[in-house]
């Protein structure tokens, strides 16, 4: 039965990726799946997967029909929509209030709205009922990423049947009073959660964060900013994916009803009936199904005296999970979860140490497909976290939370989890963090595979599992490290400008601008945002990562503009940067001295005129030609050669600077050209253009940008000198892709073929 039971949850898993994501892995995984089924020969067994695994077909397709028709409705711009709002799915950041609402119609959505006043924040911030609304919004597709390997609000949010956004302009709003019982229970235990998350906000930091995810069941958006540890080590699965806080709360009231002489019969149905309430109670988010279904059959197993096995328990759990949330094996919280514990049903064998190699190795292919970092101590880490996790962790922040009326508990709570989350992030910044990068999904699938091959009893299978698991891991990083071809990219990060040039087998990265955001006036302390983490972080980095990048060799700042310059030391911070190049005079400026000086560390700082030549550096400098204060007309302008073709690009450099350079490199002919200034009509002389005779240009500007960048005045130059432009408010990232001789265009988002041109 546990094997029958297995094949089917791992088959049923398997059709959920070809129904909601097909692609050659998923393919490659059901076939896989689809053949060890057939290796059986069974005709019986066959019969019998078929008739369970068909219904689950019919549910998965009937979904993603529903699905594809929520997708393909229409933006509109003067919706009018009502729905509900639970009080525990509301996030207030600064003056941004965020929830999660259902429609009256049954959809749900994102739903984003400015709050006015500080009066109006506070009211939110201290509600904790069940909110009816009824409002006037623009109705819009969440967005998709615009940069290549960026983190995909759409995809993610399309796991949880989310497919649009609500931008509230106006609303009521009334509280939900319903007479019906089941629901009114389930509005109170939502109610009830929301007064646990304001009681739990109330604690020092962290025990505020470590309650709120192990005893309440949610991610606080602090978690991970506060303590960075977590991530970096891999300990994601401890506060997610482990439901340490089902099984401590199982144990704890066993042990309550042994003490009290309580009936066995009676205890398991109350602890039953507790596991539900406290699944609707946490939220009912996602990460906790598999655990409350399989407390479920524990309970039913100790109630029947029937013992079941690991395989059926685990096999059921995510059938059930399946019929919940059906693309939970589409998010990496599922896949943590699911593979994790499939680990632990057959490493019983194993030594404590073991089981815990065994699944560092298998959560390693899941986790480097979107963080692409791995440290080197994560495995030791996790040996020495797990055990102090539940044994003292987990009953401390209960004690804390619950004992919260008594001041010194919260403290005394308070400082040893902040010793434990400070050895954590203590550990993190130790050497040792490998850029992996992003390793092709195929690959990703075959270390996983071999990971369980690793800690198999036959002998043969552990030793070339071994043999393989490290050659197809240098596989990967040959793969990523040197790829043979280079880039030169322009990332969409809004209303600024930053863009990355790695030659072939990254012989040298040269990072051009960071981006950054200008702020107009200042902002009210209340409407500040808290968790607004930057564009560099987020997409630059992220972007370096996932192609293999741990050092820029040079970070060229063409001028001092917040906009060019702002996230420069996130850059700095994050990354080993070898060279700093600015225009002459820069040093001078204050907005060096504050905003950038204080992070370079063992940097080398180049101050240049088009006079200065830079070792190591893929580019001629053209401009400045002297000192001067590193405004626009001092930004440093760029010439080079990549994949046979001349690129040109200058920061925000007026007309009057790029005559000069025609004037004085006469000889120059321009094959890319970025266009200066994002676009503006201060930039690009027609004139020179019409000397360069340039075949394609770069935008870089943000979505309704309050400039109008880029200006008409520029898209008609280059149109009359049949130019294809390229702009990363249509097109997002822009990425010249170029061999020894050739390149190529490709952008991330574009109605037209995703390789938009050519060139020979």
């Amino acid at each position: 039965m546990a094997r029958f039971l297995m094949f089917a949850s791992l088959l049923a898993g398997s059709i959920t990726g070809i129904v909601y994501n097909p692609c050659f892995i998923t393919w490659f995984i059901f076939l896989s799946i689809i053949s060890l089924c057939l290796w059986q020969k069974d005709i019986i067994f066959l019969l019998k997967l078929c008739v369970l695994t068909l219904p689950f077909i019919i549910y998965f397709n009937c979904h993603a029909y529903h699905l594809h028709k929520q997708v393909a409705q229409p933006e509109d711009n003067h919706q009018k929509i009502a729905g509900i709002i639970f009080p525990d799915d509301i996030q207030i950041d600064g003056d941004s209030l965020k929830a999660v609402a259902q429609l009256d119609d049954h959809q749900k959505v994102k739903l984003y709205w400015t709050i006015p006043d500080k009066y109006t924040k506070n009211e939110w911030e201290n509600n904790n009922k069940v909110i009816h609304f009824q409002a006037n919004a623009q109705l819009i597709h969440i967005q998709k990423a615009t940069n290549f390997n960026q983190f995909d609000a759409q995809k993610f949010y399309l796991t949880k049947s989310i497919t649009h956004q609500a931008n509230i302009n106006e609303w009521q709003t009334t509280i939900v009073n319903s007479s019906a019982p089941l629901q009114k229970m389930r509005y109170q235990l939502h109610e009830w959660h929301s007064v646990g998350i304001q009681s739990a906000e109330r604690l020092p930091s962290p025990l505020n964060e470590y309650a709120q995810a192990l005893i309440l069941g949610t991610t606080p958006q602090s978690l991970y900013e506060d303590n960075p540890g977590v991530q970096t080590l891999g300990l994601i699965h401890l506060f997610s994916v482990s439901g340490f806080h089902v099984t401590f709360l199982m144990s704890m009231l066993m042990a309550l009803a042994r003490k009290l002489w309580f009936p066995k019969e009676y205890t398991i149905v109350v602890l039953g009936i507790t596991l539900i309430v406290y699944f609707i109670f946490a939220g009912e988010p996602d990460v906790l199904i598999r655990s409350v279904i399989a407390g479920e059959l524990l309970l039913i197993q100790d109630l029947t005296n029937k013992k079941m096995k690991s395989q059926s328990i685990w096999a059921l759990s995510l059938l059930a999970s399946l019929l919940f949330t059906p693309q939970i094996l589409l998010t990496l919280g599922g896949q943590l979860s699911f593979a994790l514990t499939f680990c632990l049903c057959f490493a019983k064998q194993l030594t404590f140490w073991q089981s815990n190699l065994l699944m560092s190795l298998v959560s390693f292919p899941l986790i480097i497909q979107q963080q692409y970092t791995w440290h080197i101590l994560q495995t030791f880490v996790n040996f020495a976290a797990i055990p102090v996790f539940g044994i003292v962790i987990v009953p401390l922040v209960m004690i804390g939370y619950f004992g919260q009326s008594f001041s010194f508990l919260s403290e005394i709570t308070n400082n040893i989890i902040h010793s434990f989350a400070s050895f954590v992030d203590l550990c993190a910044t130790l050497p040792g963090n490998i850029v992996i990068g992003k390793v092709p999904c195929l690959l990703s699938v075959v270390l996983f595979v071999l990971a369980i091959g690793i800690f198999v009893r036959e002998k043969k299978i552990k030793y070339y599992s071994k043999l393989l698991w490290w050659a197809f891991l240098v596989i990967a990083m040959i793969w990523t490290h040197f790829p043979f071809q280079g880039e030169y990219a322009t990332f969409d990060i809004g209303q600024g400008d930053a863009a990355l040039v790695r030659e072939r087998f990254n012989k040298t990265i040269t990072l051009i601008d960071t981006g950054g955001q200008v702020e107009f006036g200042q902002q009210q302390t209340w409407k500040k945002s808290r968790f607004n983490r930057t564009r560099g972080e987020t997409i630059i980095v992220h972007y370096l990562h996932s192609r293999g990048v741990y050092r820029i060799d040079n970070l060229v700042l063409t001028h001092r503009d917040q906009d060019h310059v702002g996230d420069a030391k996130i850059i700095l911070n994050r990354m080993k940067v070898k060279q700093l190049i600015i225009p002459a005079g820069m040093v001078n400026e204050s907005v060096f001295k504050k905003e950038i000086k204080p992070y370079i560390r063992k940097t080398k700082i180049i101050e240049v005129t088009n006079q200065v030549k830079v070792k190591n550096f893929p580019f001629q400098i053209v401009h400045p030609f002297k000192s001067g204060q590193a405004k626009n007309e001092d930004s440093i302008a760029l010439f080079g050669r990549l994949g046979g073709k001349n690129i040109f690009t200058a920061g925000d450099l007026d007309q009057t600077g790029e005559q000069s350079i025609a004037n004085a490199y006469p000889d120059i002919h321009v094959d890319i050209l970025k266009f200066g200034h994002h676009g503006s009509k201060s930039s690009t002389n027609p004139e020179v253009i019409d000397k360069w005779q340039p075949k394609f240009g770069i935008v870089s500007a943000g979505r309704n940008n309050r400039y109008n960048h880029p200006n008409k005045e520029t898209l008609v130059i280059a149109q009359n000198n049949q130019m294809t432009v390229f702009n990363t408010q249509i097109h997002g990232m822009i990425s010249y892709e170029y061999s020894k001789f050739n390149g190529q265009f490709k952008v991330k988002n574009s109605n037209e073929s995703k390789a938009a041109a050519t060139t020979n």
